[in-house]
């Protein structure tokens, strides 16, 4: 019996010397490579000069940046952008609705006759004008005018009686080449054709006695410069200045000479409007 525990006893005592060197032998084990690394720990690699290399993180690559796309299917597009340039010849204006400028203007002014023997007859120098114009093309190369133009002005006898008041009325077509047709100030040439009607109203002596018929029509043939400012709202201001030329007229005789006086005339004239 005491030889069992003394058997025992020495057992023990080599399980306990034997300890140390088991705990030893445990911690010089490979790590195995399929374990995850702990939390806190950096991947790394191995450089060319075996070095550790840390390896980086992928990142996320940014979005592209988005930029606005002008809307050109509407009106919603910036006018200094879009229209021509203010010495361009195009044949449209994208700002205005109808994209070629048509404008409506109303005004007056004076007008004359050229011929001396008209002047005489007339009480003044100058008789009263007025006007009506729609023109068709004021931002292309080339419009189109289309006139109503009416006068007014007391007439005398070749003795200087007073015989009523002329009152012409014409309505004329007319070209025109805008020389800056995109530009806030375009001055233009113009040329064309009409009607010329006159009438002799309170007339107060017979063609015998004063030489002047009640009324005649003949052609006449409009032609000048002007020059217009036009706003982007659409307000435009117009200045001419026309001569027109006429075919035979049986309206006046000239005494001095027997043959019917010629009608050719002037004028000088204004008008505001709007365009679109």
């Amino acid at each position: 019996m005491l030889a069992k525990r003394i058997s025992l006893l020495a057992g023990a005592i080599a399980l306990c010397a034997a300890a140390p060197a088991l705990a030893q032998s445990a911690g010089d084990q490979p790590a195995d490579p399929d374990a995850a690394p702990p939390p806190d720990a950096t991947p790394v690699t191995t450089g060319p000069d075996s070095q550790p290399v840390p390896t980086q993180s992928p990142t996320t690559a940014p979005e592209p940046a988005v930029v606005p796309v002008t809307d050109t299917t509407n009106n919603n597009y910036n006018y200094y952008e879009e229209q021509p340039g203010p010495y361009s010849y195009a044949w449209n204006e994208p700002y205005l609705a109808s994209e070629i400028g048509v404008g409506i203007t109303v005004g007056g002014g004076i007008a004359g006759f050229a011929n001396q023997t008209m002047r005489d007859t007339m009480s003044s120098n100058v008789a009263g004008l007025w006007d009506a114009r729609l023109s068709i093309g004021t931002h292309v190369p080339i419009g189109l005018d289309l006139s109503y133009v009416g006068t007014a002005g007391d007439v005398n006898t070749l003795a200087g009686q007073a015989n009523g008041t002329l009152i012409g009325s014409a309505a004329e077509a007319a070209l025109r080449w805008n020389i800056l047709p995109h530009f806030a100030v375009d001055p233009y040439i113009f040329g064309g054709v009409g009607w010329q009607h006159y009438d002799v109203q309170n007339r107060n002596f017979a063609t015998s006695d004063s030489g002047m018929k009640g009324s005649d029509d003949f052609a006449d043939f409009p032609m000048g410069v002007g020059i217009a400012w036009r706003d982007l709202s659409g307000l435009t201001l117009d200045v001419r200045g026309t001569f027109r030329a006429t075919t035979d007229s049986t309206l006046m005789v000239d005494p001095r000479t027997g043959d019917y006086a010629n009608m050719n005339s002037w004028e000088a004239s204004a008008a505001l409007g709007y365009e679109f």
